[in-house]
């Protein structure tokens, strides 16, 4: 009975504080990658570990600035104006829809006004409430993860002193399978995100899509969550082009359905053999339960959650497929008979070592 109540009365407290846990395990995240990013940059210039994640860390902040006096007022001012206008053009695409003869048969009706302004100050205060969370999750990630990366033996020595010492080896083998999965899908998604933004941003400034640098900024960011995130960064800029024309808005849509299936169905593959990946339909489940459990935190570290749990318990299913291992299907290797299939080829291997080189550096560190 008394272990009932505990057990109950700890999964009400990890329910009550998911929202702390899961921006803790953001920083948990930022520091892997600090990690990994020392640890080869230290066995590279032969210096000390520590006096490479102070340099990462100045240089982060030093970055963050510039871009904050160069790029930040323009930024801000996209954001602000896109928060203003958003509202307005899907008012006017729903009323363009409603005018059209199958919007009259589906949505034949116009919703009554009323309460705007009461509605507009609602929208304000959430918008400003959000705004002041998201600054505060964004510091904790960012000390969590400075501190976690300067010392993470300090971290590892607290874990095995509350673990049994009949399984602290079956405990250091699962970090070191979690840290390695966790590295490698967090470096593949950073290539992704950079790949995304950088490309939109030229794309979006080409067709003279409206704020196109708080868009592109936005497709980038929100590449981190797979397959969602992808679907919910196209609808801004495909519904401020339907305001201009619906031919505009289609040029945006294809083009950046071109760039996404190019980020999908090229890039991702090409480091899928040095990155962790698992079926689209467990990443989908998993969003689609931590998302409806945990809101957009839950959604947004769904698939680095699902890594960690079959990293600990499943390793063999998180296992990436290296090239010379002798698994290559007749299938892969009627692949690589093909013409150009070579150039792709050595283009994935250059991608796929320079992920090795650095995400796997921290933990051969440790064994």
């Amino acid at each position: 009975m008394l272990l009932a109540f505990g057990v109950a009365a700890i999964a009400a407290l990890v329910v009550l504080a998911a929202k702390a846990l899961l921006v803790l395990f953001g920083g948990c995240l930022l520091a892997l990658v600090l990690r990994a990013l020392a640890s080869g940059l230290a066995r590279r210039t032969n210096t000390s570990y520590g006096l490479c994640v102070a340099a990462l860390v100045f240089t982060i902040m030093v970055g963050a600035v510039a871009m904050l006096v160069l790029v930040g007022p323009r930024l801000l001012d996209q954001i602000v104006e896109l928060v203003n206008r958003l509202p307005a053009a899907v008012q006017d695409v729903l009323t363009r829809f409603r005018h059209a003869p199958i919007g009259r048969i589906i949505a034949p009706t116009t919703p009554r006004g009323g309460a705007d302004a009461q509605a507009v100050a609602v929208s304000a205060f959430v918008a400003l409430g959000t705004t002041l969370e998201v600054l505060g999750g964004v510091a904790v990630i960012f000390f969590v993860g400075v501190y976690g990366a300067a010392r993470p033996s300090d971290y590892a020595r607290v874990l095995f002193a509350v673990t049994p010492k009949h399984l602290r080896r079956r405990v250091i083998r699962a970090l070191h399978r979690v840290e390695n999965n966790l590295t490698r899908w967090i470096l593949g998604r950073l290539v992704s995100m950079l790949f995304v933004g950088v490309t939109c941003a030229l794309a979006f400034t080409l067709l003279h899509v409206p704020l196109a640098l708080s868009l592109a900024v936005l497709a980038g960011l929100l590449t981190f969550v797979e397959y969602i995130g992808a679907i919910v960064s196209a609808i801004p800029p495909v519904v401020l082009s339907f305001t201009r024309s619906p031919t505009d808005a289609l040029s945006v849509l294809i083009v950046y359905s071109v760039l996404h299936l190019i980020e999908g169905y090229v890039l991702t593959p090409l480091l899928a053999r040095a990155t962790v990946r698992f079926p689209p339909a467990l990443t989908l489940a998993g969003q689609l339960v931590l998302g409806t459990l945990l809101g957009p935190l839950g959604l947004t570290f769904s698939t680095p959650l699902l890594i960690l749990v079959l990293s600990a318990v499943a390793p063999t299913l998180l296992r990436p497929r290296r090239v010379g291992d002798g698994r290559q299907t007749a299938k892969d290797a009627g692949h690589a008979a093909r013409p150009g299939h070579s150039r792709w080829a050595a283009l994935g291997q250059t991608l796929r070592r320079a992920v090795d080189a650095v995400g796997l550096h921290s933990a051969r560190r440790n064994r």
